[in-house]
């Protein structure tokens, strides 16, 4: 896959290249100038990644004034210079270089066109997702994996650029962009934004600090109910989990869009609502409301954690713009040298580093802490024996390799139990009152295991996965003080709802944003790609309702965000 996005990214060079050319009818004007702005452009995102975490999109050149400012005056004047000095330069050269003749310039407008509008074209249909789907054996469609896909390839900005080359990387986002507008942009109204959080409706007496509880998530990699497979599968590998379950959580993604998951649980927006996009990836460029953003403003600490890489699914920069005082990632939890003693055979980290993250972040902590941890030992795909072979009998006849497959599975999840087990008994020592909430992101990426099972009534079943079946993971609870579990009755809890459950479980008032939120709920069992499923007992007007949250999603992701100016303006 490597050779093939080089292959595309070097087209997408000479294109642009070509481009150039059609304006300016110079070949040695053309390629000095154009290098030149690539070399730009790559400059720009390194200090930009350097100083702020996160990569330069095409957006951000509508805060060009903001940036001189911000910027520090010695890399203002380089830059200022370097282009100055550049400018001259090229006027000179324009001068005293010839202008080509006229026929030269019909190859390289039919080569220039042709190759841009194929991939303007694949941006526009998801790098031709629906022809694919009926067209397998196509030629493009045995490549469509290695078309720059900026909008959804879950290696975040950093590694894509790291993989594309910064020009591809910025011509495939600059042409997200002109998708976005062209098809996807709705600004709604500050007015009706303004309807959704009425100033009657304003957020209880705070708590004091010293009374709230800490808060801990932790969104276990591809954790799941195995039996539900098959009921000849080991039972009760979970005991501690199992205790303490008190429902299961409706996941927006299956099999992986781990990113997807966490977005609903920390914004309570919808990605079904948003076009399944990954939204880290594609979107969150700018300050959005969410969970620790008002949890911040109670006076928690807010930590994000992750045992892996920090530029995964643009994490460094999304977590900032959810307002995180920080976030732990790999690189903070151990040195580069030791790393690789934490790596186990499938190339994920550890979960022993996390854990042990949560426990030092917990000690002598002022403050109570928010800390939204999500784990990746038992992360896909699982053809080794990373935690040893034949810890698990499987019962049944199938492949030796759906065994090896579900052991290695299997023992992650037990692996999960223990740490969960060991956090909580420490925990129980501490003082202040602490609510965890553990539940699996997504189900496991099994591949030819739930072939192997029959898991699938139908191909149609397989490919449209049109049941709650697929997207449900165990959701337990645990607290060290009382706590109102009835917040947690009913077959599932959305990802999108379930904020406020907590919030309301753990006695904190709810601001108007969660407020809103809990009045979707009210109505609507789920906002999900299964279906949209009312619940007979509103006693609201639960079109309104639907049509106002539809709004908060287009405001907050494509709009111009006026959710986020109101209520933090009044946080």
């Amino acid at each position: 896959m490597r050779v093939f996005k080089l292959f595309f990214a070097v087209f997408i060079n000479y294109a642009l290249i070509s481009l150039f050319y059609l304006f300016l009818r110079k070949t040695f004007i053309t390629i000095v100038f154009s290098q030149f702005l690539f070399f730009l452009l790559s400059f720009i995102n390194i200090k930009k990644e350097q100083y702020l975490s996160a990569s330069l999109t095409p957006s951000d050149f509508l805060l060009i004034k903001e940036t001189f400012i911000a910027a520090p005056f010695l890399l203002k004047s380089v830059v200022l210079i370097g282009i100055t000095v550049f400018v001259i330069f090229t006027i000179y050269l324009y001068r005293k270089e010839n202008s080509e003749t006229r026929w030269l310039m019909i190859p390289n407008a039919i080569l220039s066109v042709a190759i841009l509008s194929f991939f303007i074209s694949a941006n526009f249909t998801n790098n031709f997702g629906q022809y694919c789907d009926s067209n397998k054996t196509a030629l493009v469609c045995q490549y469509r994996t290695s078309l720059p896909n900026t909008r959804g390839d879950w290696v975040g900005d950093h590694l894509s650029i790291k993989h594309l080359g910064y020009t591809t990387f910025f011509f495939s986002k600059s042409v997200d962009s002109l998708n976005n507008k062209v098809f996807k942009s709705q600004n709604i109204p500050e007015d009706k934004i303004q309807a959704i959080f009425p100033e009657n409706e304003t957020q209880q007496n705070k708590a004091h600090p010293d009374e709230l509880p800490n808060i801990i998530f932790i969104m276990s990699e591809s954790h799941w109910d195995a039996t539900k497979l098959d009921k000849s599968l080991p039972k009760n590998v979970t005991p501690n989990i199992n205790r303490d379950q008190v429902s299961t959580l409706l996941s927006p993604s299956f099999g992986g869009g781990t990113a997807n998951v966490e977005f609903e649980v920390l914004t309570s927006l919808n990605v079904f609502l948003n076009h399944n996009e990954l939204l880290y990836v594609s979107k969150l460029k700018r300050p959005t409301y969410s969970l620790p953003m008002y949890l911040n403003t109670l006076g928690y600490d807010t930590t994000a954690m992750h045992n892996n890489g920090k530029y995964f699914y643009n994490r460094s920069s999304v977590y900032q713009n959810m307002g995180f005082n920080r976030f732990t990632s790999i690189e903070n939890m151990t040195t580069a040298a030791d790393r690789g003693k934490f790596i186990n055979q499938a190339g994920w980290t550890n979960d022993d580093l996390i854990y042990d993250s949560i426990r030092q972040q917990l000690q002598n902590a002022d403050q109570p802490q928010f800390i939204y941890a999500i784990t990746v030992e038992n992360h896909p795909m699982y053809n080794d024996d990373r935690f040893g072979a034949n810890n698990f009998k499987i019962k049944k006849d199938v492949s030796n390799s759906s065994k090896r497959a579900l052991n290695t599975f299997l023992s992650g999840m037990k692996r999960a139990d223990e740490h969960y087990s060991a956090l909580l008994k420490d925990i129980s020592k501490m003082k202040r009152p602490t609510i965890v909430i553990f539940f699996g992101d997504h189900l496991p990426n099994l591949q030819k295991v739930y072939d192997d099972f029959g898991f699938y009534k139908s191909e149609q079943e397989k490919t449209e996965k049109k049941d709650v079946k697929f997207f449900e993971t165990p959701l337990a609870v645990w607290s060290n003080f009382p706590i109102d579990k009835n917040q947690f009755k009913g077959t599932f809890v959305p990802a999108h709802f379930l904020a406020p459950k907590i919030l309301e479980a753990a006695h904190i008032p709810l601001p108007p944003y969660y407020q809103f939120i809990e009045k979707v709920n009210s109505c609507y069992s789920t906002i999900h790609q299964t279906g949209v499923q009312v619940n007979k007992k509103c006693d609201l007007n639960k079109d309104e309702l639907l049509n106002q949250y539809k709004d908060l999603n287009m405001d907050a992701i494509n709009g111009k965000n006026f959710s986020y100016q109101i209520l933090h303006q009044h946080s």
